[in-house]
């Protein structure tokens, strides 16, 4: 989310987002992604941490030859889309330590190639202001469904051939694919990236940053984790009124704000109690709750999940 391409989408989203004239009064029954479905198996795993264990995807397991990298499905993090220069594509599930050596050695074997590994390479291709940007990525390179712009793909690229993998008359399609708007997101994987981001930073906190903060004592590393953790919820908060006030359209603002309920009662559903109160502050807010006009079009269904 590239990583297909809800999840690199939502993962950008928080102060991006243009908004759009598409309907989503459906209730709460749409489909979960593959994020989303990681946070509810996440749910009852651990006796520690019930709702924070790692958890799977899906079943199926790849069989890897000697010196083959190993990709576990049932613990991988991350799904990647990587294309050939015939813009066919395969998903391949990633961790975030998965190096582009390791990404370029399954593709061969998932895309049926019988060449070496060493002749190929993974690139990294973008459109900015109409220009097609190709770049190769080295072979030790990481983190590589959070490094994708949202306007790229990966590649798979013969080394030894010259060959353009995004024709001109194709960079229109990555432009449409990088025109995410807010109301296209599905509410449950919206929650999911939160939760999801929230309890990555709250894992890196040291125990000594508690004590450091409640005593009010100076030491050398500081509280560097907790503080951006404390500042979740305003952000969160902001988030959601700076989303429903830069919508001019008094019906467009009336969807976001019932955009923003799906959410919020994802988060409860999910035990994300922190983004669900930092939701519920945002609509709370009496920038927001002036808007009169714009709240008499939200029905009663949502003003009752809301209240």
């Amino acid at each position: 989310m590239t990583v297909e391409n809800q999840q690199g989408n939502v993962n950008k989203f928080c102060f991006s987002i243009e908004l759009d004239t598409t309907d989503f009064d459906n209730g709460f029954d749409s489909n979960m992604s593959a994020s989303s479905l990681q946070i509810n198996k996440i749910i009852n795993r651990s006796t520690s941490h019930p709702d924070l264990s790692p958890v799977s995807v899906n079943n199926k397991s790849i069989l890897s030859p000697p010196n083959f990298p190993i990709i576990d499905e049932d613990h991988s993090a991350f799904v990647l889309k990587v294309y050939r220069s015939d813009q066919s594509f395969k998903y391949f599930p990633v961790h975030k330590e998965t190096t582009a050596k390791q990404v370029v050695m399954l593709a061969i074997t998932e895309f049926g190639i019988v060449d070496p590994s060493r002749c190929y390479s993974l690139c990294e291709v973008s459109v900015e202001n109409g220009v097609i940007k190709q770049k190769r990525l080295p072979d030790h390179i990481d983190n590589l469904p959070e490094r994708l712009p949202v306007n790229g793909r990966y590649y798979l690229k013969n080394n030894h051939l010259t060959e353009t993998l995004v024709p001109d008359h194709l960079s229109h399609e990555l432009l449409r694919e990088a025109r995410i708007n807010f109301l296209q997101l599905d509410p449950l994987e919206i929650c999911a990236q939160l939760t999801l981001r929230d309890f990555a930073l709250f894992k890196s906190i040291q125990p000594t940053e508690y004590i450091d903060h409640i005593f009010k004592l100076k030491s050398l590393y500081g509280i560097p984790q907790l503080e951006k953790f404390l500042k979740l919820p305003n952000q969160e908060m902001y988030w959601t009124i700076t989303e429903i006030l830069r919508e001019n359209n008094v019906i467009q603002r009336s969807k976001v704000i019932k955009h923003f309920i799906k959410i919020a009662k994802s988060c409860k559903d999910m035990k994300n109690f922190n983004s669900m109160f930092a939701i519920i502050s945002g609509l709370d807010h009496k920038s927001v709750q002036r808007l009169q006009s714009t709240w008499e079009r939200v029905s009663d269904k949502y003003k009752k999940i809301f209240e």
